[in-house]
């Protein structure tokens, strides 16, 4: 008697644990599908973010402003430290300009395009994680809260740019981290989001106008 209710526990235990798994799984679906929905649905946006930059010289760190628009253009801008506050960058959808207060001309017009600086944009992420082949979705606690990891393969062959990854909070869908490594799995960018704002129109439009290519 006493192995048949053993048993019986055994099996009800199986049965309930296996059911919270099946749960926990469809509620990480549901997660994975808002932070899609909201990311394929993101018209701009705008944030702040240390970005720290790795070489075999060492690593310099940068604290940036990004203003980009889901039809390409972008202005990202350096703020720290001193040696480069105020410089910064935009794309008009034709041509990039670059802006730098230290230097007699200030404006460099017809600046060539750098695969490097358009990968730090969230746009082009979302490019490469729709085209990539075999791409990992998964759960990571970061600084005590839960995100979800999306994994993009960089296409064009750049050993410094290899692959990405980005981590989104689940309860906020917003950016939290944004790391860029080389092809033998070492950090070449790493993003720390502190702010990060979706569908900034009007903001951004005044950050793109403000400098005439």
């Amino acid at each position: 008697m006493k192995k048949a209710i053993c048993a019986l526990c055994i099996a009800c235990f199986s049965i309930a644990f296996a059911g919270c798994n099946k749960l926990t799984e469809q509620a990480q679906m549901t997660e994975m599908e808002k932070i899609q929905k909201q990311l394929n649905e993101m018209e701009n946006y705008q944030c702040s973010a240390t970005m720290e930059r790795f070489s075999n010289k060492g690593s310099n760190t940068y604290e940036t402003n990004q203003y980009f628009k889901s039809t390409g253009e972008y202005r990202l801008e350096l703020t720290a430290p001193e040696t480069v506050a105020g410089n910064y960058s935009v794309f008009d959808g034709e041509k990039i300009c670059q802006f730098n207060p230290r230097v007699s001309s200030k404006i460099v017009k017809q600046v060539p395009e750098n695969q490097q600086r358009n990968e730090l944009f969230l746009g082009q992420f979302l490019k490469n994680y729709m085209q990539s082949e075999g791409v990992t979705v998964e759960a990571a606690a970061l600084d005590e809260s839960r995100c979800t990891v999306l994994e993009a393969v960089i296409p064009g062959g750049n050993e410094y740019i290899a692959t990405e990854k980005l981590w989104v909070d689940n309860e906020t869908l917003k950016p939290v981290q944004f790391i860029i490594y080389d092809s033998k799995g070492n950090e070449t960018y790493h993003l720390s989001y502190h702010t990060f704002e979706y569908n900034a129109e009007l903001i951004l439009e005044r950050k793109l106008l403000k400098i005439s290519c």
